[in-house]
């Protein structure tokens, strides 16, 4: 099985335990629905025990085929440090509509698990579309056109683990 990392929220979901991608935010919403794709949980995973209700890593395992929805495989290892997400950025109030028409062209082939606009609270608004795994640059610009990356944050949930070599993962 291949591995990836991504930054998660450990929620439960039926009274079982499980890695949802965080959609680009340091806080879970408490009345958030279920993620479109979610990696399962062993009681005896590495770290989970430093597992709080904040955002943390996660080394998963992948299935394959991925599944168009639900489990994607497990998560075998919790890290207490989660990297660094992309901050969110302000849209202008004159190109929200812009950002808002991107929003709507998105293809399911990037396999979103979240599209969304919204208030940034006192930092304005934003539009912001996750991804299951990075996508080509080429290919974000073949759809939205140029100009992108001033109206629309993406980020993927999950990226190919980097080792040293060994089994842990190179920083």
């Amino acid at each position: 099985m291949q591995r990836y990392v991504g930054e998660v929220f450990v929620v439960r979901r039926e009274g079982v335990r499980v890695a949802e991608p965080t959609g680009g935010v340091a806080r879970r919403d408490a009345g958030a629905p279920p993620q479109t794709w979610f990696a399962t949980i062993d009681d005896e995973t590495p770290g989970l025990p430093l597992v709080r209700n904040g955002r943390v890593s996660a080394e998963i395992e992948l299935v394959h085929p991925v599944p168009d929805g639900g489990s994607i495989g497990r998560a075998v290892r919790f890290r207490q440090a989660a990297r660094t997400s992309v901050p969110a950025k302000a849209v202008v109030a004159d190109r929200r509509d812009d950002a808002m028409d991107r929003l709507e062209l998105v293809p399911e082939e990037w396999q979103p698990y979240e599209v969304r606009a919204g208030e940034l609270g006192a930092h304005g608004w934003e539009a912001f579309v996750g991804t299951l795994f990075p996508l080509p640059v080429e290919e974000i610009d073949a759809v939205f056109g140029a100009g992108w990356e001033q109206l629309v944050r993406i980020e993927p949930w999950l990226v190919p683990l980097q080792t040293d070599g060994g089994d842990r993962a190179a920083t």
